[in-house]
């Protein structure tokens, strides 16, 4: 039976899909105002935000119902993002929300593409298949479009707020998961998230075992107060204080790869030695 595979035909239309997807979508609105710019990306978004809960209706959800529920909430990085994109983005003016979202919109949105863990070992052309790559689509097409266009640019001097973004994620991620737990919607105690094996596909809570590699990676960065479990509350497996082991680790990385994935438009907004759209039409509302 075909499945998507990494490196596989399908692998690589679903990656041209999303490429040919921006190009189009940057092109039909590369002369159109602002505001027509932001009324098309608000609803690619809010589109996105309403399939993460309409797939409750669709196999494989709608057979695992209620339990299902867990998936519309925000257990990743990229479910919290595709569920606050949208209101990042109802604000008409800049600010440090809209350089995160471009952030881990184009970092979550890649790493899903060229790494589709939801999507492998399925059949390509199946509603979650096709979910899950028109979900990362969105979230990586908006920012890189609204950056193309002048709507919202990535600012080299905001480097300092993206880490502590990444965090804030993060924390909103625990706090779903201890509520999924707390709901019965997660079937586990609140000692077994302490686990990094458990519930923990964004490593909220440490370097999950399939990822020993990372470890060796992170652990050197994590002080060793935030990888003691004083009061014995996993069980004796290796522990990680929930978020707050990434603080170190986010600084050191994520910091140097905004810096990268945003330098095409600061770099030539310095050439120009002002910050101006890309795109006069796009310079006020109308």
């Amino acid at each position: 039976m075909d499945i998507v595979k990494v490196g596989n035909g399908f692998y690589f239309l679903y990656i041209g899909v999303a490429a040919i997807f921006l190009l189009v979508l940057v092109l039909l609105l590369r002369k159109r105002s602002r505001k027509t710019v932001r009324g098309v990306l608000l609803a690619l978004l809010f589109a996105n935000l309403a399939l993460h809960y309409l797939k409750q209706a669709f196999p494989p959800y709608i057979d695992e119902f209620p339990l299902s529920l867990r998936m519309s909430a925000m257990q990743n990085l990229c479910a919290a993002s595709t569920v606050l994109f949208p209101f990042v983005y109802l604000f008409k003016k800049q600010n440090i929300l809209h350089d995160y979202a471009y952030f881990i919109g184009v970092t979550g949105g890649l790493a899903a593409l060229f790494y589709p863990t939801e999507a492998l070992g399925m059949p390509p052309f199946v509603f979650d298949t096709v979910r899950f790559y028109f979900c990362h689509t969105i979230l990586l097409s908006v920012p890189i479009a609204a950056a193309v266009l002048g709507v919202y640019r990535p600012r080299l001097e905001k480097f300092w707020a993206i880490p502590l973004l990444f965090l804030v994620w993060q924390a909103i991620i625990c706090a779903n998961d201890y509520f999924l737990v707390a709901v019965g919607l997660v079937k586990g105690s609140f000692s077994d998230l302490l686990d990094p094996g458990f519930h923990n596909s964004s490593f909220t809570f440490g370097v999950r075992p399939d990822f020993a590699w990372a470890a060796k990676v992170f652990d050197p960065l994590v002080p060793r107060f935030l990888r003691t479990d004083a009061f014995g509350l996993n069980g004796g497996v290796p522990f990680y204080f929930p978020v707050l082991w990434l603080t170190v680790p986010s600084f050191v990385f994520l910091i140097p790869i905004y810096v990268l994935i945003s330098s095409p438009f600061w770099i030539a907004d310095m050439v120009k030695r002002k910050r101006v759209p890309l795109h006069p039409m796009l310079r006020r509302d109308r």
